[in-house]
């Protein structure tokens, strides 16, 4: 198997939005949107789907979190061939972050690692994260960090 280098990749998404049109209307089309009023197990197995199917082989979830220490993120993936882990929040569009989940999530942040919390609005930034474009995941703007 040979490796592609990132100028042919480039040239491959041009070539493609050239014949095909936008690739993030595409994409869209291709992963439509949680219906409104989805709950947030749905919304995470949607997005895991996604993510296996741009090769994010690493997937964790822990099973029954009632036995877990508060605050770990919802899932973990990683993705060998690019050397990216991803640690994610899954929300509901009016759900809310628990304190012991917002310390976790600003302290991963702060370590350097790609952290997210998505919620189904934010599904063609998902998109852009998982998917051909590689944008770094990262926490939302008004994300408030604790307080030491």
């Amino acid at each position: 198997m040979t490796a592609v280098s990132e100028a042919d990749e480039e040239l491959y998404r041009k070539l493609l939005s050239e014949r095909y049109g936008s690739l993030e209307q595409l994409e869209a089309e291709r992963f439509p949107v949680v219906a409104a009023g989805a709950g947030e197990e749905q919304w995470r197995r949607q997005v895991r789907e996604i993510a296996a199917r741009y090769g994010w082989r690493l997937q964790y979830h822990t099973a029954d979190s009632r036995r877990s220490d508060p605050g770990w993120p919802d899932e973990v993936f990683g993705h060998l061939g690019q050397r990216r882990t991803l640690f994610v929040e899954f929300k509901t569009d009016t759900g809310r972050i628990r304190p012991a989940q917002r310390e976790w999530l600003a302290h991963l942040a702060a370590s350097g690692f790609e952290v997210a919390v998505w919620r189904p609005r934010d599904l063609p930034t998902v998109l852009e994260v998982l998917g051909p474009a590689r944008q770094r995941a990262a926490l939302p703007p008004n994300f408030r960090r604790p307080t030491p």
